[in-house]
């Protein structure tokens, strides 16, 4: 299915969830709805969402500071929903970890039109129901991994990672563009995310970490999934 996957909308307003959920449905996406509070990153894990849609009224510490909870816990696009923001705040939003900003009130046509583009430049949208290697199999509809029949334990942040590679199976990802998928933009450029995160990975899902056949180096970029045909 094209449009595979939960958006998970978080807004205090009921009307503009029932809007951009009434919306996004008719465009064929499944989506889930959730009010602002504490336990955002537990509807977001529940939910297995692949994009978050987040409303605010005005950006407050406590909105930057759930950007920056998401960004860190989950490798997952955020679009947030406001009134419209001074190009201070914007900027603001975006290294905080926003993908995308839509002033209310919504279009039809922008919210579709930014979904569509969010989930492509995350490669979501090219994403099946499952992938398979010759000992590894990946069940994103349940997010599960599993290794020769046993099931491996990944936290989110793998799972998300392993999810960007199966997206670009046989692609180099630079590190820049892992540390950017893990941590936002306003990475630290001297910590080596990328190494440590594929580290984990390998560790995991290679049958010989210090040999690997899945998630293979290329020496000065990074790092690419190996499709063997």
């Amino acid at each position: 299915m094209l449009n595979s996957g939960t958006i998970l909308i978080i807004d205090e307003d009921v009307e503009v969830r029932r809007l951009v959920q009434k919306t996004l449905e008719r465009a064929g996406y499944k989506v889930k709805t959730a009010e602002k509070h504490d336990n955002i990153l537990q509807h977001v894990f529940a939910t297995r969402c692949i994009l978050v849609i987040l409303g605010m009224e005005s950006l407050q510490n406590s909105d930057i500071n759930i950007l920056k909870e998401l960004r860190a816990s989950a490798l997952l696009p955020v679009i947030i929903l406001s009134p419209p923001l001074p190009e201070e705040d914007a900027l603001t939003a975006s290294v905080a970890g926003a993908n995308y900003h839509i002033s209310k009130p919504v279009s039809e046509g922008q919210l579709l039109a930014s979904v569509r583009s969010v989930l492509r430049s995350f490669n979501v949208t090219t994403q099946g129901s499952t992938y398979e290697t010759e000992s590894v199999l990946i069940d994103f509809e349940n997010h599960v991994v599993s290794k020769k029949g046993k099931i491996i334990k990944l936290t989110p942040t793998e799972f998300s990672l392993l999810s960007l590679f199966v997206h670009n199976a046989g692609k180099v990802l630079t590190h820049a563009y892992i540390s950017r998928q893990i941590r936002g933009p306003s990475y630290d450029k001297r910590l080596p995310y990328s190494r440590v995160y594929v580290g984990r990975l390998r560790k995991k899902l290679e049958d010989d970490p210090n040999d690997p056949q899945l998630f293979q180096t290329e020496s000065g970029k990074g790092y690419k999934l190996v499709v063997k045909h």
